[in-house]
């Protein structure tokens, strides 16, 4: 099977090449085109192209993959890929739309209103949608659900445990928390509005005991959040590490206490499996793909977002029960791989792509 996957960007935190490009590295023929500049090295196996930010030369190149190779499937995950796509195929490569298959990896209502346009327009001419869980479906606008309805299904998304285990068995893993914090606290994510981090740090105000708090990941709030943390008590260790690989991320999460996500929208956040997974404490805000995730309840503490009293007495909690909370790591492991293994995921996409091959054969 030749599959050519498109989407808008390539990197440490792609979903579409971590999750599905290095999860079919070994069973299928993928191409992968971005439209963003790859900054990271790619596997052997995977064919990689990228527009270098230029939507007129991602237009051309997909027309150049379409023309020069027989895809059996295209599998589209973003908008404005999919909608380069469109364009590529005018006016006599039309037909390709029937082996199409989208994925919406995120809520609706979290994602920007243009896009939100995008996604639609890509999502009618598609012959399959799939939503990263149930929560995301159900997102999805009435209105714009009776136009998709019938060809949209929910596929959970999977992490990948046994990378997990192979980073935990490593012999050369780093250390990247202080053996003197008495917890050890990592928040995964953008650093953007929706991803709610200024909670967390307004909530640790009021937190008197030794802590170090980890943020990977980089955006626009970057300099708020740096500047707002350096106002707390220096009992709080706070380190702003940007982006870093998956590898780092997880070393991460094999080491913390707390996995800490008060988003206020998510798809359902691969961050919060792999953390839930490597044996991490939860502490989650109350929406919809969290409540979706529903880890076992002696691991995970649920909060409303919005309301410091509550995150602050989740992280007391924490701190009066570190010594269960850390002699419970193994707790999540077998219910994350039996309802979020990245296998489960992939038998599934596998079962859309063979529909649509035979359907077009």
């Amino acid at each position: 099977m030749k599959l050519l996957r498109l989407a808008t960007t390539l990197n440490s935190t792609s979903a579409p090449y971590n999750q599905f490009s290095l999860g079919f590295k070994d069973s299928i023929d993928q191409t992968y085109c971005s439209l963003l500049k790859n900054d990271i090295s790619i596997e052997d196996s995977i064919d990689s192209f990228h527009g270098d930010g230029s939507v007129l030369k991602m237009i051309k190149l997909v027309r150049n993959l379409i023309k020069q190779n027989n895809f059996d499937v295209v599998h589209i995950h973003s908008g404005v890929a999919g909608v380069i796509l469109l364009i590529a195929l005018m006016p006599f490569k039309i037909s390709i739309l029937k082996k199409t298959v989208f994925t919406l990896h995120n809520s609706w209502n979290v994602i920007k209103f243009r896009n939100q346009i995008l996604n639609f327009i890509v999502m009618l001419f598609v012959r399959k949608i799939c939503t990263c869980g149930n929560s995301s479906k159900d997102s999805i606008p009435r209105l714009i659900n009776l136009f998709i309805e019938k060809k949209t299904i929910s596929i959970v998304n999977g992490f990948d445990n046994e990378r997990i285990d192979k980073i935990e068995n490593s012999k050369d893993i780093d250390r990247h928390f202080s053996d003197d914090s008495l917890i050890k606290i990592v928040c995964v994510g953008a650093l953007n509005n929706t991803k709610n981090q200024i909670a967390l740090l307004k909530a640790l105000k009021k937190i008197t005991a030794n802590c170090e708090i980890v943020f990977l990941g980089d955006g626009f709030k970057k300099e708020d959040l740096i500047n707002f943390s350096q106002q707390l008590n220096a009992n709080l260790n706070i380190f702003f590490k940007g982006r870093v690989s998956r590898k780092l991320t997880i070393e991460h999460m094999l080491e913390a206490d707390i996995s800490i996500s008060l988003s206020n929208g998510e798809g359902l956040p691969i961050a919060v499996l792999e953390s839930m997974y490597a044996g991490c404490f939860l502490i989650l805000s109350k929406i919809p793909p969290h409540i979706e995730i529903d880890p076992p309840s002696v691991r995970c503490i649920f909060v409303d977002a919005s309301t410091k009293l509550e995150i602050v007495n989740a992280l007391y909690l924490a701190i009066d029960n570190i010594d269960s909370i850390r002699s419970g790591r193994n707790i999540s492991k077998e219910y994350s791989i039996k309802n979020f293994g990245l296998k489960n995921m992939l038998r599934e996409y596998m079962n859309i792509y063979t529909f649509l091959l035979n359907e077009s054969i």
